[in-house]
């Protein structure tokens, strides 16, 4: 009886420690969640910054679309544009904020889709030129009549002076941060401001690379 009661026992106490150490484990992978309601002022920042990003891309996106014109697509145009119609794929790299690898296989498939043409040389070695087509020429010219509109996701909500403010910090954001997160490896550049002669109100930017 005492050997069948010790072990009764040991089984009894087995079984305590099991339950224990899974309720302890259980308990260990039970989430805080309340904690994730706690955001930093940079936190916020990245969220209103990518939530911005990404409405202004779907309604430039659903802009450039009738015209068979990705928003990607049409940032390495405008950019070709920007310096002068010819140029090389580094040129590219150093002011577009896309990575290189990018950058390289957009121009594959728009050469491919005859908006660019790319030319080898051996000199200077390895040199590539990238120009536009006329193909490409008469997309850009059909997505710069669209631009305008871009207004309408600012002006229903901001003042002149409101958005004047937001374009100045986001420079200063971006100024600030490029080297820090690129290094050398990208050139920032600013656009000259236009204003109302009489308003003086914003207008626009004059921008060249």
């Amino acid at each position: 009886m005492e050997i069948g009661h010790a072990r009764k026992c040991n089984l009894y106490i087995l079984l305590t420690m099991f339950a224990i150490s899974i309720y302890a484990s259980y308990n260990a992978y039970i989430m805080d969640y309340a904690k994730f309601s706690d955001i930093g002022i940079g936190h916020y920042l990245v969220i209103l910054l990518n939530h911005s990003s990404l409405l202004d891309h779907k309604y430039l996106s659903k802009e450039l679309k009738n015209i068979g014109l990705s928003v990607e697509r049409y940032i390495l145009l405008h950019t070709i544009c920007l310096l002068g119609g010819v140029t090389n794929p580094a040129a590219i790299t150093r002011v577009a904020l896309l990575e290189p690898h990018a950058i390289s296989t957009l121009l594959i498939r728009m050469e491919k889709d005859g908006l660019i043409t790319r030319t080898s040389y051996d000199k200077p070695k390895n040199m590539v030129k990238v120009e536009l087509t006329e193909k490409a020429k008469g997309l850009i010219e059909q997505a710069w009549l669209k631009m305008p509109k871009m207004d309408e996701f600012w002006k229903d909500c901001l003042t002149n002076e409101e958005v004047k403010t937001l374009l100045t910090l986001l420079e200063k954001v971006r100024e600030h941060n490029l080297p820090v997160i690129y290094g050398d490896k990208k050139r920032s550049y600013i656009p000259i401001p236009k204003y109302d002669p009489k308003t003086k109100a914003l207008t626009g930017f004059y921008s060249k690379l």
